[in-house]
């Protein structure tokens, strides 16, 4: 009986060495096999497994399931984690996938510029779709300068007829949304076919300059401005306080002396709010559905005006929504910073609690997490970008930040993004870059930082700098809470029974429920000062002392509740 015993799991042990030595092109055709036959749910195990192991369609596949609720529940931020990822490798019908997620703003903010260059590559590495979306580009005309001859050449390059690389033209806001390429069953690249999308009328602006307009006719009578609202369409809903209003100008080689002048139901618009290189300007939007109008002046005399008719969106729901943004860098490619083994894993188990919080009591909970090579200062950016455009002011907003931080001579504190440097700070998410990038957030916001010296982001040190940092906050942002592994310039250690930093380990076991006491309804703001105060100081021997921020003196409120 015993050597049964002895050979049945000596056999187990080799079927688990062999499951877990399967490569990522492996995973992939297992994954295949379950999509086939319509297992969705085993198809996206595989998947993932395989976009662990680097395989690049593996990613793409399960951006795409992700971005559709196939096999699992839809989730835009995922998916364009993934399209992105595998997109920085080359991978094409990733490029034309992430293409449509900074058209639309699914998972990522609204970046016409970065769609169209997604767009490009995807459609001159031989992507059918992107091709043919180009082409219905400049056949109609829609958001871009008409142009029959550029439609017919994407249209033969996409049927095999022009082999050279056509150049583009710069374009910006997709008006009919077809779903993103990708079945498993659409090897679009390299020479082979693939269908468009029948659902999808395809019809796409993405940004950028646009092309010099044609030259006035000799008639000696001086050509007015003519100026084009691209986005957002008439009747377009909205929920945030302030949207980006994108504009074509015609200017006959004026565009640098024409004044462009916005108005929401007959007020002007701060002169100081357009952004002329990209033609886009920020629009404060009121309460209720509203008027746009924009309007160009010059010597040559005014254009006619260009309104559109905005939406408010109704609150359905009395729940709120949750987004997240959990960033974890222990990799910072730089020989001067040492790499730390726990932060990625700080990032991803923060994730994880996080997305079990729907329903308590959070109608839905996005979460984006981002580590190491994902997480540039521009990254950092974006994903802020994200968490204004998305949230609503009856919403919450989390900024979580595991890795290294620092202090300068003047005690500014920077959170160590992967390519930056201690010698070469410009190349780091500064302070003062985050207190700009919250200070337009909608609703409540909460910040964890487990990183060394957080207690000179936060006045824990009490330095001028740090000082400054805490007023302009409190001058700038309502509604936020902040907490910091340490007050002093002790850092969160390995060790071996956490395995992770100790101010992270604390936070995710109050989500969890470690936190809780008998009535307890939910975890609030306050409950979670003293829970992490006296837990963190108890697994660091005192040695570490986290520290608590509410600089507008905000009411405690409920993170999430314990029941549904």
């Amino acid at each position: 009986m015993t050597r049964i015993r002895l050979y049945l799991l000596i056999c187990a042990l080799i079927t688990v060495a062999a499951v877990s030595a399967q490569t990522g092109d492996q995973w992939l055709k297992q994954g295949n096999d379950f999509y086939e036959k319509q297992q969705f749910s085993k198809a996206v195990e595989c998947y993932q497994k395989a976009a662990e192991a680097g395989s690049l369609e593996g990613q793409f596949n399960l951006g795409y399931a992700l971005y559709n609720g196939e096999g699992i529940d839809k989730d835009y931020a995922t998916a364009a984690m993934w399209f992105k990822r595998a997109s920085r490798k080359g991978f094409a019908k990733a490029q034309y996938n992430l293409a449509y997620c900074y058209m639309y703003g699914r998972g990522v903010p609204i970046d016409y510029d970065k769609a169209l260059r997604n767009l490009s590559e995807a459609a001159n590495k031989g992507v059918k779709n992107a091709q043919l979306t180009l082409a219905e580009c400049y056949e109609k005309g829609v958001l871009v300068m008409q142009d029959k001859e550029k439609s017919q050449l994407w249209k033969d390059k996409a049927a095999g007829k022009h082999k050279a690389e056509i150049p583009m033209q710069e374009v910006a806001e997709v008006k009919t949304p077809p779903q993103p390429s990708g079945g498993k069953n659409d090897p679009d690249v390299q020479g082979t076919e693939v269908e468009v999308d029948p659902k999808g009328e395809i019809a796409v602006n993405i940004g950028g300059d646009q092309p010099a307009p044609p030259k006035p006719a000799t008639t000696g009578r001086p050509v007015p401005p003519e100026v084009r609202i691209l986005f957002p369409e008439d009747q377009s809903p909205f929920h945030t306080d302030v949207i980006k209003l994108r504009y074509q100008l015609l200017a006959q080689g004026l565009e640098a002396s024409t004044k462009v002048t916005v108005m929401v139901d007959g007020q002007k618009q701060p002169a100081d709010r357009a952004v002329r290189a990209a033609n886009t300007v920020e629009v404060d939007l009121p309460n209720r559905d509203c008027t746009v109008t924009i309007y160009a002046q010059n010597e040559n005399g005014n254009s006619e005006p260009a309104s559109i008719r905005l939406i408010r969106e109704k609150q359905v729901a009395e729940l709120p929504r949750l987004f997240a943004v959990a960033i974890g860098v222990g990799d910072y490619n730089d020989p001067e910073l040492p790499k730390l083994k726990y932060t990625t894993k700080d990032a991803r188990d923060f994730s994880k609690v996080l997305s079990t919080k729907k329903d308590y009591p959070y109608q839905d909970v996005q979460v984006k997490t981002i580590c190491d090579e994902e997480a540039t200062r521009e990254d950092f950016y974006e994903a802020m970008e994200w968490l204004k455009q998305e949230s609503s002011p009856t919403d919450v907003c989390i900024f979580f930040y595991a890795g290294h931080g620092y202090r300068d001579e003047k005690d500014r504190f920077y959170f160590m993004n992967y390519g930056s440097s201690t010698s070469k700070l410009y190349n780091c998410f500064s302070s003062n870059d985050f207190r700009q990038a919250v200070e337009d957030i909608n609703g409540k916001l909460i910040v964890f930082v487990d990183a060394c010296y957080s207690g000179a982001l936060m006045g824990g040190n009490r330095s001028a700098a740090s000082n400054h940092f805490v007023e302009q906050l409190r001058r700038t942002k309502n509604g936020m809470v902040m907490y910091a592994s340490s007050a002093s310039d002790t850092k969160s250690k390995e060790n071996e029974d956490w395995k992770n930093g100790a101010f992270t380990k604390a936070l995710v076991d109050a989500f969890n429920g470690a936190a809780r006491t008998q009535g307890d309804i939910g975890l609030s703001t306050q409950q979670l000062d003293q829970y992490l105060y006296k837990e963190v100081r108890q697994m660091t021997d005192y040695k570490q002392t986290p520290i608590f921020m509410n600089p507008n003196g905000m009411e405690p409120f409920e993170l999430f509740t314990y029941e549904k």
